[in-house]
């Protein structure tokens, strides 16, 4: 299967376990791949049989951004289902990274990766 993949997009979220964590916006690193078929858009060359890139970012962004959240895992999910919602995927992996999380500890960051599958 196909990989339509957006890595790395930047957004800034209210996320925490603690109010005080979610009293602030924080950076989050958010990773999408999904899984269609793009035969059919490569041979007409037509991004309408495609999946648009911006239209998956503006779908992240508003799912990460809708609510606070304690949980990365949380965040994951609802991009996941939303993504499955909204594009012809059979498939969605998200990767959500929290650079903060444990900067004082000397990690890059941590996060949470989630697969699923339309139907699941």
């Amino acid at each position: 299967m196909d990989k339509v993949i957006l890595s790395g997009a930047k957004v800034e979220a209210r996320i925490g376990v603690t109010q005080e964590e979610r009293a602030q916006r924080q950076e989050l690193l958010i990773d999408v791949e999904l899984e269609a078929d793009t035969r059919e858009a490569a041979r007409a060359d037509d991004l309408r049989l495609s999946v648009d890139y911006a239209a998956v970012w503006r779908c992240l962004k508003a799912a990460a951004q809708q609510q606070p959240y304690a949980l990365v895992e949380t965040v994951a999910e609802r991009i996941a289902e939303r993504v499955l919602e909204e594009f012809a995927a059979e498939a969605v992996r998200v990767r959500v990274r929290k650079p903060g999380a444990l900067r004082a500890e000397g990690v890059d960051w941590a996060g949470v990766e989630i697969l699923r599958r339309r139907g699941d």
